[in-house]
């Protein structure tokens, strides 16, 4: 997956940590300007990774290390506003092409079996610390009437965590035409596919 974005828009691709974990890096200033291009026209979608950005943004205009320092503890400081304005957003048109980027990263399909190997539950399950709006837009996108569930606040945490879980036929049956157009690159295509088997 990585070595196709390296295709598409350069940088460089490490494998690390014996041979478990990949990442993809742009760090050229021709890379990283073809990055800022594709994030102009789709713009992220959380509010946390749109606060990283800006600061990156920041960084690269300024090269005095005190505005790096400030710039570095304030990062976040402009969370609550993306928050609210995603929370009035409608869908983007990109959306389905980013929710199969995004579920490769946060996503999760499990199929629980009992002892006899019948099947006892099975599901589609996302989570995101205070971004709501994410799984308020999936659940609309997959035509799910599920609820998204809270987490009790960790002590001292300063997040609120939302959870959805989609379990019923006819969301399942739009979540497989979706991946089916959009289809999973990475390693999270294998847990889809044998959920995906087990009810084909």
């Amino acid at each position: 997956m990585l070595n196709l974005i390296k295709e598409t828009i350069g940088g460089r691709v490490v494998i690390e940590r014996k041979d478990r974990y990949v990442t993809w890096i742009a760090s050229n200033k021709n890379d990283l300007a073809k990055v800022f291009a594709v994030l102009a026209k789709y713009p992220l979608l959380t509010a946390r990774k749109q606060c990283q950005l800006e600061f990156a943004k920041n960084c690269l205009l300024e090269k005095d290390i005190n505005n790096f320092i400030l710039n570095r503890n304030n990062k976040y400081n402009n969370k609550k506003q993306y928050l609210q304005d995603f929370s009035i957003r409608e869908l983007p048109s990109y959306f389905p092409l980013w929710l199969s980027g995004f579920v490769e990263a946060e996503g999760n399909f499990s199929l629980v079996f009992n002892e006899k190997g019948h099947l006892r539950k099975s599901a589609f399950t996302i989570g995101q610390n205070d971004e709501l709006h994410i799984l308020k837009w999936i659940n609309l996108y997959f035509n799910s009437k599920n609820a998204i569930l809270k987490d009790k606040p960790k002590v001292g945490g300063n997040f609120n965590y939302y959870r959805l879980h989609i379990y019923n036929a006819v969301s399942r049956k739009i979540i497989f035409e979706h991946f089916n157009k959009y289809p999973l690159l990475g390693y999270k295509n294998i847990s889809y596919s044998k959920f995906f088997n087990y009810y084909n």
